[in-house]
């Protein structure tokens, strides 16, 4: 190798860092990525390691987990050695094993990361990813997770691609972007070469070449050949290289030009299925002119092109009708593998074709199955294009924008429901499409558009709605929070109440316990146990009911649910319906006390929101984040997230995110003690007369609005709000909601009446489900009873609430507790150092885990790491504990404050 020494140095550091051991290679086509990948290969086996490869190619693109079966195949007879749940599911995404049911798409990464770990264990494992930006975006995500995954692992990941930076893999890995060749090392090269030109065409050859390394020995091989360069303007080097390729190749035998076609269309193919489909029958000898001109090379199982652009080149010049016969050849071989299959027979067929688009139907549903998203969007598109009646290719379309959205694509999603649009179709689809189109606008801050599209004007207002369209119009009309879209949805929701099919079904009740929670969530309370206990429920049901148990403040439900969809630990968990279910469990974590849970189920995807991505699902997680913030020590970051919030989603309408983001500010100006900031910023979610700005979410926040009244003069004006809020709740409020009322009721009573509310509120036990507010109870129970005098209540209600406040982490409320302490005369010591509270909010799950007598592997499965992942955590954090043992893990856990 000429030059690179730089390169290669700054490829070895990152590969042998303790911490990411991992490198990204991006650069022009030709410009040594794959030289550079091949070297730092050839190192680490002669240093012992172990490698794995996979080279990414465009005519595998769609095909779901091809890449990562490629990555795999010289380890998988070590599935063997799996767990069950984690074998199978790794079965099933290569289309292997018995199991009928859908694989888990993170179990099944947790698979491969079981798998490549156990390699390692014997020997330093490398993974080497060529040519990434033609891999699936299946293999592309597990190859995320395993990257987020590699500290404590003796695994290396080397990747290389064209073009930007991946967005699948993690920002943490280090990036090289390799430049062409310096004019005195380009020099060198050349030299090397043989019958280089030299004088006037040796100055055109380099120009022409611009320090690509290809280029230079294409053009030098082309030179000697052809005694010189053909006479042409500037060209890119892409298209250059092309071009010389492709003059290579016409000078080859004609049944040599034909196979190459074939090898083009089929790359990544079994070398018998290319084979099988040569005209000139399974001879490999044809392939003997194409090996000595140094276009392929030839393996035991399959054929592969020195280069992509050489497989472009061979592709793109061949006319259609032969890149037809080669596509129709290869779907003739390939009736075992239908995925495979149905791609060829796509790539041949120009006029629609019903039985053309069935089998890519078939391909992209099972691709679903798989958890492959992305692969299903592509081939419902695909079948749609060649599907003759129009009423079919609107169904794909609509199915296709739906599983867009699913994926978190909304852009892709709103161009596919507008596409369905405008075909032909009747009116129950046209109704489908325009709830879809809705659905995206809500996503996208659209908040009145989103409405109108869903619930038109000219529908009547007694109509019926249909159960798959009413979930987006109620969801709408919440998280909007518009009166007017309410009271049009109610009638409709009520011409159908008589429909007993309807009565316990999850979509039913969604739409009414989120349109009027305080009338009807007693009566969904009293059914929720068996609607989520019941077997083979869909995602988007168990999706709905888990947002309704957390809008019903059956907030353990609504972890249980909304955690099966998106745990954080997943890598896909910010994009399931575009970040939306994963704000939902954030706040379901916080209303639990799950702080450090909820904080790493928002973090990346509030980052998306400052980096400029102002949809719904970023907003409330950015919103999450700042009541994190708010309430955990952080109250300037809390007050400039909630502002970045309330700039985007006040002008929007977005209600229900408007009120959590100014709930976050005022407990972020409370912790300040800036009590005038928090009186305005609570007072927002009221309007002039005093009623709730969203009808549900503005309720919540009455007890802190009430606290901030007394201490700025504001009780009377907060007496006022209080008596809309129970107006509007009346007898429908949860036990989470009575503790707030009452908790209100006492601050705005007299200082002789203010007792029975604290009592009543306390006596409640169900009201300990959210620590934070009942700790909020205590503390200003015990303010009250030392204003009393009575100050032995007062010293207990006021070591209840440190007890609660120091548990959690709220380190403002725990300090004003101490100080209520000492002003009832405790001598009270500071609050000691938690180094359980100190460890990240993943080692700190692993330390409770291991505490409960869960072995590393069980931590593994439920964590999404590999057993020696969790062994590394367990011995990096001993020391921070001041443990030497495993068993000594529960005292640790237990002496914790609130615990």
């Amino acid at each position: 190798m000429i030059g690179r020494q730089d390169e290669r140095a700054f490829i070895a550091e990152a590969l042998s860092s303790r911490t990411v051991s991992s490198v990204l290679l991006l650069g022009e086509p030709g410009v040594g990525k794959t030289l550079l990948l091949d070297t730092a290969v050839e190192e680490a086996a002669r240093a012992g390691a172990q490698v794995l490869r996979v080279r990414g190619n465009a005519a595998e693109a769609e095909l779901a987990f091809a890449g990562l079966h490629q990555l795999l195949l010289p380890v998988l007879d070590g599935v063997d050695g799996l767990p069950p749940r984690q074998r199978a599911a790794l079965l099933a995404a290569f289309g292997l094993g018995d199991d009928p049911t859908p694989p888990d798409l993170m179990m099944m990464s947790l698979a491969v990361l079981t798998l490549t770990s156990q390699t390692a264990s014997t020997a330093r494992l490398l993974l080497a990813v060529d040519d990434a930006q033609w891999l699936d975006p299946g293999s592309c995500q597990v190859l995320g997770f395993l990257a987020r995954r590699l500290d404590g692992e003796s695994i290396g990941l080397i990747v290389a691609a064209r073009g930007c930076r991946p967005d699948w893999l993690d920002a943490a890995v280090p990036q090289l972007v390799v430049s062409p060749l310096p004019p005195a090392e380009a020099e060198e090269l050349l030299a090397a070469q043989p019958d280089a030109p030299v004088g006037p065409a040796r100055r055109h050859l380099l120009d022409a070449a611009a320090g690509n390394p290809l280029a230079l020995v294409e053009l030098a091989r082309t030179a000697a050949r052809d005694g010189g360069l053909p006479a042409t303007g500037p060209v890119p080097v892409t298209d250059l290289l092309e071009r010389t390729f492709t003059a290579q190749v016409d000078e080859l035998p004609a049944d040599t030009r034909a196979a190459l076609v074939i090898a083009a269309a089929a790359e990544g193919a079994a070398l018998a299925d290319v084979l099988a489909a040569l005209p000139s029958g399974p001879d490999t000898d044809v392939w003997l002119p194409a090996e000595r001109a140094g276009l392929v090379r030839l393996q035991a199982d399959r054929i592969s092109f020195r280069h992509p652009l050489i497989r472009s080149a061979i592709y793109g010049s061949a006319p259609f009708a032969q890149r037809r016969r080669a596509h129709l050849a290869l779907a003739a071989v390939l009736r075992a593998d239908p995925d495979r299959r149905a791609w060829q027979l796509s790539a041949a067929t120009v006029a629609p074709d019903p039985a053309v688009s069935g089998e890519l139907e078939g391909t992209a549903m099972r691709a679903l199955n798989r958890g492959a998203v992305a692969e299903t969007v592509a081939g419902l598109v695909r079948s749609a294009q060649l599907h003759p009646v129009a009423t079919e290719r609107t169904r794909l379309l609509s199915t296709a924008a739906y599983a867009a959205v699913v994926a978190g694509d909304t852009d892709r999603a709103e161009a596919l429901a507008a596409e369905a649009s405008r075909l032909e179709v009747g009116p129950d689809a046209l109704r489908w499409i325009s709830a879809l189109s809705g659905l995206v606008s809500m996503l996208t801050l659209r908040m009145e558009r989103a409405f109108a599209l869903v619930v038109p004007d000219e529908l009547p207002g007694s109509a019926q709605i249909d159960a798959g369209v009413s979930t987006i119009a109620t969801g709408i009309a919440y998280h909007s929070g518009i009166p007017a879209q309410r009271e049009r949805i109610r009638p409709m929701l009520a011409a159908r109440a008589d429909d007993d099919g309807m009565a316990a079904h999850p979509f039913h009740l969604w739409d009414t316990g989120c349109t009027d929670p305080f009338v009807h969530g007693g009566a969904i309370r009293a059914l929720l146990p068996a609607v989520t206990a019941a077997p083979g429920l869909l995602p988007t049901e168990r999706h709905t009911l888990g947002v309704l148990c957390l809008l019903l403040d059956e907030t353990e439900t609504a972890v249980g649910l909304l955690g099966e969809l998106v745990n954080p630990q997943w890598e896909d968990s910010a994009d399931f319906h575009a970040g939306t279910t994963a704000a939902d469990l954030a706040f379901a974590n916080l209303d639990a006390g799950r702080w450090a849970d909820a904080r790493l189920g928002v973090e990346r995807l509030a980052d998306r929101f400052l980096a400029g991505r102002h949809t719904l699902g970023p907003a409330r997680a950015l919103a999450a984040l700042a009541t994190v913030c708010a309430l955990t020590g952080a109250p300037e970051t809390a007050l400039r997230h909630a502002a970045a919030v309330l700039a985007v989603t006040e002008p929007a309408c977005a209600l229900a995110t408007v009120a959590r983001a100014h709930r976050a500010a005022g407990l972020a100006a409370t912790a300040l003690g800036d009590h005038v900031a928090a009186h305005r910023h609570l007072r927002s979610l009221y309007d002039g007369s005093g009623a709730p700005l969203h009808y549900h979410l503005s309720c919540y926040g009455v007890g802190d609005l009430a606290a901030a009244a007394v201490l700025t003069g504001q009780a009377e004006e907060a007496r006022t709000v209080l008596a809309r809020v129970h107006a509007e709740v009346g007898d429908g409020a949860s036990a989470r909601l009575r503790q707030i009322l009452l908790r209100a009721s006492a601050l705005l009573a007299g200082p002789a009446d203010a007792g029975p509310y604290f009592r009543e509120a306390l006596e409640e036990q169900t009201g300990r489900r959210w620590p934070f507010e009942r700790g909020q109870v205590w503390l200003e129970y015990g303010e009250w009873l030392r204003r009393q005098r009575q100050i032995a209540e007062a010293r207990a209600a006021l070591t209840k609430a440190r007890e609660i406040f120091e548990g959690l982490g709220a380190g403002s409320w725990a300090a004003r507790a101490e100080a209520e302490l000492r002003a009832a005369g405790v001598a009270v010591e500071s609050a000691r150092h938690s180094a359980l509270r100190s460890l990240t909010p993943q080692r700190q799950r692993i330390v409770r885990l291991a505490a409960q007598g869960l072995t590393n592997r069980e931590i593994g499965e439920r964590l999404f790491l590999s057993p020696r992942t969790v062994g590394t955590h367990l011995y990096q954090v001993f020391p921070v504990l001041g443990v030497s043992a495993r068993s000594q893990l529960r005292d640790v856990v237990e002496q914790e404050p609130g615990d």
